[in-house]
Formats: structure tokens, sequence, C-alpha cells
């Protein structure tokens, strides 16, 4: 019903890999009224493609009138409750679609790249995470002019960055002259996923590297 406060704060999906029809998907329900049984979302932060490629903050409240559509670019997704507490998911981009109801906005993020449950990640997921935003600031370095890599960065397809990413990660810690355990742990962690998506008929070998993605998208 359209007056029911939302029964819980967020929702992960996980799909097949080899369904291709299949995305990744976050739901998150903001409200202005905590439910005080659960993690209650107040506000929901996305960063979002605007006008000429730029990114830009976006706040969902409840009740939301504005835009029901967006383009959200990648990097953290935080989820506030009242009393500041935060929750947070790491998405390699997707669409976000908002619905609102008399109780709640409900936002949908859906992406053919994993969303990842930082709140919730063991340290070797953390540290990926970690490692995944190094690999994007070093990217932004690059950039003299910030709007240039912003453009190409929000037009990048989630799953190709999703690819790249992965690809230069394994080349990064493979190259390393001296791998400590932890190093060695990480760098199986990473061939264990390579290998996942070669199950699901997914090659990140033959994904673009990043210096393509950042070539070739407009």
């Amino acid at each position: 019903m359209e007056n029911e406060l939302p029964e819980i704060g967020y929702l992960y999906h996980y799909p097949r890999l080899d369904r291709k029809t299949e995305n990744f998907r976050l739901d998150i329900f903001v409200s202005s009224t905590p439910t005080e049984k659960h993690f209650d979302v107040q506000h929901a932060y996305f960063f979002v493609k605007k006008e000429k490629g730029a990114m830009e903050k976006l706040i969902v409240i409840h009740p939301w009138t504005y835009k029901k559509n967006e383009q959200v670019c990648a990097g953290v997704v935080i989820m506030e409750d009242r009393n500041k507490e935060k929750k947070e998911a790491f998405s390699f981009g997707g669409e976000l679609s908002i619905e609102t109801r008399k109780a709640q906005s409900i936002c949908v993020l859906t992406s053919p790249a994993p969303i990842l449950n930082i709140s919730d990640a063991t340290p070797t997921q953390k540290f990926f995470i970690e490692e995944l935003e190094i690999l994007f600031a070093e990217r932004r370095a690059a950039f003299q002019n910030h709007l240039v890599f912003e453009r190409k960065f929000s037009n990048a397809d989630p799953l190709h960055l999703y690819l790249a990413s992965l690809k230069a990660l394994i080349q990064k810690f493979e190259e390393m002259p001296h791998k400590d355990s932890q190093y060695r742990h990480f760098l199986h962690f990473l061939h264990e996923e390579k290998y996942r998506l070669y199950e699901a008929r997914i090659s990140v070998d033959l994904a673009p590297t990043l210096d393509e993605i950042f070539v070739i998208s407009q």
C-alpha cells in the first residue's frame, strides 16, 4: 500500500551472470518517518551525469518531486539515516529511477556491473574498493581538464569499466616484485573473479583497457 512505511531500508539484488538480460540492482527506500525497526534511510546520495557530461551529487529525500530518472556515475552511493549513520555501496554506474509514494520515495539503481556492498564487505572486498578508487583517482589526475575526465568517466559503459578495472588490478598486482601474503591473497581474489566471469562467458582479457575506455568514450 502507498501509505505503508518501508519494511526495509535497502535491498541488494544479485543476478545470475549467465543471464544476460538480468541486472544488478539496489533498491533504497527513502522516508521522512523512521520506523525504528531497521536502518531507516532519510537521505540517499548519488553521483549523476548532468549537462555536458559533468558529474554532480544528487541528494534524494522524501517526498521526491524532481526528475524521476538519472544516469548514475561510478562511485560511492551513500544511504544516511536521521542520526547521520551511513550505509554505503559502490557502483560502476547505472540507471536510477525514483518512484514517489505517500510514505516513501523508492530509488532503484540498476547496472550490468556489480553493485558492491561496502558496509558489509569483507576486508578483501574493502581493499578491492579502495584499489578501484585509487585507479579512478589516478585517471582523474592524468587530465588537466577535469570536466573532460568527468565527461569520459560518466559516459563509460559500467560493465566495460568494471572489466577494465579488474584487468588493470590483476596486471598491477602481478607485476609487483615482492608480494606479501595479503597481496597474494588479493591477487587470488582477483583471479577468482576473473574465472567466475569466464564461466559466465564474460571475458576480462577481451574487454577494453582503461586507456581505451577513456580514449573511445565521448
